[in-house]
């Protein structure tokens, strides 16, 4: 029988340590460990974002976060003649719940918009205020929030069909004049109004503290409440809180599959991207006549949505031509800007209104209001 060589080892080959193979093993382990962990992660964390009519817990919120409701200017309400409970449906079915503060003879109708896990009872004293300077105001509860119907929130995407179904109200209104309605906005309604298709009757959107992209800021939640979870841990397994980071946005990709399996819509809004020049449009003139007014307004050092969400939706009208104005107040609380100076931004607001019922309104694109 023929005898074989001997297989030899190449030199270099022959100095690998022991353990690496083991190592490639563990890391290969480590990493389905974390793919699988991050799935469930965003199974739970989809399940918790979505969940219905889940009011906002503020002592699991860090306190420069909380958004002060509380309005320091108090105007009456009108009379309970002046105002009707409403009733309506989305064009998908969805039951949703407002109420119309009517003037005594027809004008401009404000549409306000709540932000997430809170309702329209927290907008009152805005709409009181706003009616105080002669308009009609719409305030309504977006789905699986205040008195709406037990669906599934999705932080913007889905809340858009809410918000036609809202405005379609308001022009319908015998007190509403005729193609002079007002959207106005917080944080998540904000995000909401600036994804909105162009509606007939809008002149004009007052989004205060949108978020441009709302991935991101599902990152900083999700850091933020590992971060609190893990606060606590000491040596050795302190140090493995600087993965948070990567968790984070692992834990969000992951997410967005799992909500479109489970909803059939996408996660991740993106209110910048809707002044993206769209195909068809010979110039840009034309879209910036396509376009309805804006103005965005933000708190300088917002703690939830940072400034450089409002700067990114700036700088996205910019390109687009679109017509948008800023206000950016000084101020460290998330919709911190009409408790940072209230007449100022009142005077910012009835302005802004003022020049875009007249048609004025957006003509220096992404202008800073000061």
């Amino acid at each position: 029988m023929e005898e074989r060589s001997p297989i030899t080892i190449p030199a270099h080959a022959a100095k690998i340590p022991r353990w690496l193979p083991v190592a490639a093993t563990g890391l290969g382990v480590t990493g389905l460990a974390v793919s699988s962990g991050s799935l469930a992660l965003a199974v739970r964390f989809v399940r918790e974002l979505s969940r219905p009519h889940q009011e906002l817990d503020e002592s699991r919120m860090p306190p420069d976060v909380l958004m002060p409701w509380t309005m320091p200017i108090t105007s009456p309400e009108p009379p309970a003649a002046l105002q009707r409970s409403l009733l309506f449906q989305t064009k998908r079915g969805v039951e949703l719940r407002g109420d119309f503060w009517a003037q005594p003879r027809p004008a401009p109708t404000i549409v306000l918009c709540h932000g997430y896990r809170a309702s329209r009872a927290r907008l009152r004293p805005a709409a009181a205020l706003e009616y105080e300077h002669g308009f009609n105001v719409l305030l309504f509860d977006f789905r699986g929030h205040g008195e709406s119907a037990h669906a599934e929130t999705t932080g913007g995407i889905a809340e858009v069909y809410d918000l036609e179904a809202a405005i379609a109200l308001a022009a319908e209104q015998p007190e509403t004049l005729p193609n002079q309605i007002i959207v106005h906005g917080f944080s998540m309604g904000a995000a909401t109004a600036l994804l909105l298709p162009q509606q007939p009757g809008v002149v004009a959107i007052i989004a205060d503290s949108p978020y441009a992209r709302l991935d991101d800021i599902l990152r900083r939640m999700i850091g933020w409440q590992l971060g609190e979870g893990t606060a606590a841990w000491r040596s050795p397994l302190r140090p493995l809180r600087r993965v948070i980071p990567a968790i984070s946005w692992a834990t969000v990709t992951a997410s967005d599959v799992v909500f479109r399996v489970r909803f059939g819509l996408p996660l991740y809004a993106r209110p910048a991207s809707s002044f993206q020049l769209k195909r068809g449009w010979r110039s840009k003139r034309s879209v910036s006549s396509s376009h309805v007014p804006v103005l965005l307004i933000h708190a300088t050092r917002d703690p939830f949505i940072p400034i450089a969400h409002a700067r990114q939706i700036a700088d996205a009208a910019t390109r687009a031509c679109a017509p948008l104005e800023t206000y950016f107040a000084e101020s460290a609380i998330h919709c911190g800007a009409f408790a940072s100076d209230p007449q100022r931004y009142i005077t910012a607001v009835l302005d802004f209104i003022r020049r875009s019922l007249a048609g004025e309104a957006g003509r220096s694109p992404s202008t800073a209001w000061r």
